[in-house]
């Protein structure tokens, strides 16, 4: 691998690992606090809220950013080209999203106040879903640090302003609200430094141009619309099919498994702008490059099974306390799923970044409607711990089918 890329990954990666691992800390300081104050009921609201509003963000983006991210990867000269007609339809986009979740809440067998709370969540992630056009044109010019910035500044108000509105109020309705302006200055401060990578910012609505880019981007979106129902599918089944208790259990659970999961997300938002320029230019050090990412995530994942097995109980106990005990069998059962979420990652952005992205496209809708099935059964009679077994089982059929399909590739 030449050493200019290596000190080049290195260097994005570690931005981006400082950042998580502070990001990590605090936002688990935030889901302690949570836990502690407002119970296993509290975390299940909090978890609700937030994975719906992120499961019904499904036309935020209809896979145009990471096009977009992709095709600036190749060619930097495309970022002013591209970004204006982005822009334009991001927006409208957002505007459209907002209003589907507008209309579903309505309907939503929930308390006036949560409905209230999601509908405030709904109009700050509107900014957020343009924002992310801009922490992509980061990404393409392999340049981490300013996400890196932005999210930790967002972490440390989360931590101490959220953590003193639930020292003085003991309730969930000002603890979110303080969490959304966190949120707001995040996204100022994507939009500010993603703008430096471009000669001007200007936005154009250009409904022509729009069919264009969708002609390219759809298979992107629908992986993103997959990923979303898979990952968003189980919390929000459990909320409405077993309650706010084993929701707060479950999200525990799964929280403590999320703290590993910043090593792949770095691994492929570090490696994907390269793989994507590699498979044009230099397919010999892509494949290097692919096997010891692998390699090195394989590896991490079978240790993280191991220690989330023997210390489930030790680590319950101490961050979210005994009334959390019940979530130690549905950890044991995550860890099993360790490996193959390091592996899958790897293996989705090889693909998206090789012009693969339809067949990754077919294994994320069928591991995502495999899962709703999956929570749909084993939720309704084993509640948590059928969640936790459906998002093993769903994940380990995607990494045989993602391995099956790279080796008959075979990186050509």
């Amino acid at each position: 691998m030449a050493e200019s890329l290596k000190l080049k990954l290195l260097k994005n990666a570690g931005w981006l690992f400082s950042a998580e691992m502070i990001s990590k800390l605090l936002a688990y300081g935030v889901v302690v606090i949570l836990s502690r104050t407002l119970g296993p009921e509290g975390l299940g609201q909090y978890s609700f809220i937030f994975y719906y509003v992120g499961l019904l963000g499904i036309f935020s983006d209809l896979g145009v950013g990471y096009y977009f991210m992709r095709e600036v990867a190749r060619d930097r000269g495309k970022a002013n080209e591209l970004l204006s007609d982005v822009l334009g339809f991001k927006i409208v986009l957002a505007l459209f999203n907002f209003i589907v979740i507008v209309l579903l809440t309505l309907f939503l067998p929930k308390p006036t106040w949560m409905k209230a709370l999601i509908l405030l969540a709904g109009a700050e992630a509107m900014l957020t879903w343009v924002s992310l056009v801009f922490v992509q044109l980061m990404y393409a010019h392999e340049m981490t640090k300013y996400e890196a910035i932005a999210r930790t500044v967002e972490r440390f108000w989360a931590f101490f302003a959220g953590g003193i509105v639930l020292y003085f109020y003991r309730s969930l309705p000002p603890f979110i609200i303080a969490l959304l302006a966190g949120y707001a200055v995040r996204e100022s401060l994507r939009i500010k430094w993603g703008a430096k990578f471009v000669k001007r910012i200007s936005i154009r609505f250009k409904p022509q141009i729009w069919f264009s880019l969708l002609r390219r981007s759809y298979p992107f979106w629908l992986i993103g619309l997959f990923t979303l129902i898979y990952y968003h599918t189980d919390m929000v089944m459990l909320s409405l099919m077993r309650g706010d208790y084993e929701t707060g259990i479950y999200r525990a659970a799964h929280s403590l498994i999320e703290v590993l999961l910043f090593i792949p997300n770095i691994v492929v938002v570090t490696t994907m702008p390269s793989m994507a320029k590699l498979h044009e230019k230099d397919r010999k050090t892509l494949k290097l490059l692919f096997r010891k990412a692998f390699q090195a995530l394989l590896l991490l994942g079978v240790l993280g099974t191991a220690g989330y097995y023997l210390f489930a109980r030790l680590g319950i106990v101490i961050v979210f306390g005994d009334k959390f005990l019940s979530g130690v069998p549905v950890l044991r059962i995550l860890a099993f799923a360790v490996p193959f979420m390091f592996l899958n990652s790897l293996f989705g952005s090889y693909m998206n970044a090789t012009g693969r992205e339809l067949t990754f496209t077919k294994i994320t809708g069928f591991t995502a409607l495999l899962n709703v099935l999956l929570n749909y059964f084993l939720i309704l009679h084993y509640g948590a711990s059928g969640a936790a077994v459906a998002t093993v089982v769903s994940q380990g059929v995607a990494w045989g089918t993602s391995l099956i399909m790279i080796k008959n590739s075979n990186f050509d």
